[in-house]
């Protein structure tokens, strides 16, 4: 039996990074991981209230936690769940729950129906490094942050499809209303040409949110990053890459379509498709616009998107 306090056990322990971790530390791993029984019994122990615990699934290691305490889930390498519903409900203020392990060891959340999501309802709330697929067509969303649900962050998240062409995500990540100053930050998402409408999108009103550094590629209908229904204000959005479509087959719609009104920045965005006009490309009316830029073809660089500013 491995030990945490001593030897390898407490060397793999450190490894991890959650040894001076504060509050509960909860960690997840399915029966069909590697070393499942070593890590099982180094990370379980005797009491109900110890601070340490192991259970098999992300929701029953949220239901250990306790709001705004600092806690923490650690999700195993190769670690694997498939949800057919809200399969993960993250209900508990102020949790981290980060997957552990890089390439093809990265957690991987299935969403196997068209209503299968990880719904974040809890504010001050860290979904890290995890790979959502989709594996049906038409999933709805992968990740939704619900109404009034602020401080949210989604980052280094991988977001694919089982069968391309045929299995997308509508939406991967999702705010709604009063979903105030989430960040979205560092993910990847390819829906290659399913039938995908948005990467992100801002659903209602969010104020202060920002997205950085993330790659879109797909055939999305309406843009890579979108917001409908109501206005957002003071969004920054940058340092994102926006393929419409495939590189060397784009699409027809912009990188970014936003609703009259939205106020913010947009700053240093790539964006590919094949409109009509440069800057079709962004379609924002209120933002300020620094260094975007758009390309159409593969034998073609970038172009600036927007009108410079000129002396008055």
């Amino acid at each position: 039996m491995l030990n945490i306090n001593a030897g390898y056990g407490q060397a793999l322990f450190n490894r991890m990074g959650i040894a001076q971790k504060v509050g509960k530390i909860v960690v997840v791993g399915s029966s069909s991981i590697a070393h499942y029984s070593d890590y099982r019994a180094m990370f379980t122990m005797s009491s109900a209230d110890a601070q340490l615990h192991f259970v098999e699934t992300v929701d029953a290691a949220i239901d250990k936690c306790t709001a705004n305490s600092g806690d923490t889930i650690f999700v195993l390498p190769g670690h694997s769940e498939t949800i057919t519903g809200t399969g993960i409900t993250v209900d508990v203020a102020g949790l981290s729950i980060v997957g552990l392990g890089t390439g093809s060891l990265i957690p991987n959340i299935i969403h196997n129906h068209a209503d299968a999501e990880v719904s974040i309802s809890a504010s001050n709330s860290t979904w890290e490094n995890f790979r959502h697929t989709a594996d049906v067509t038409a999933v709805k969303v992968g990740v939704e942050i619900e109404d009034a649900a602020s401080y949210v962050t989604v980052r280094g998240c991988k977001f694919d499809v089982n069968l391309t062409g045929t299995d997308e995500f509508l939406v991967s990540v999702r705010t709604n209303d009063a979903s105030n100053f989430a960040i979205i930050e560092d993910n990847d998402f390819n829906m290659g040409l399913g039938g995908a409408v948005a990467a992100i999108s801002f659903t209602k009103d969010t104020e202060g949110t920002i997205v950085r550094g993330n790659t879109a590629i797909g055939d999305y209908s309406t843009a890579n990053i979108n917001g409908i229904t109501t206005l957002s204000t003071n969004l920054l959005i940058e340092n994102n890459l926006l393929v419409n479509g495939l590189t060397g087959a784009v699409g027809t719609e912009p990188g970014i379509e936003l609703l009259t009104g939205t106020t913010g920045i947009l700053r240093n965005n790539q964006i590919a498709s094949n409109l009509a006009t440069i800057d079709a490309a962004i379609v924002a009316d209120a933002m300020m616009l620094f260094e975007n830029y758009y390309c159409e073809a593969v034998t073609e660089t970038g172009a600036l998107i927007g009108t410079p500013s000129v002396d008055d």
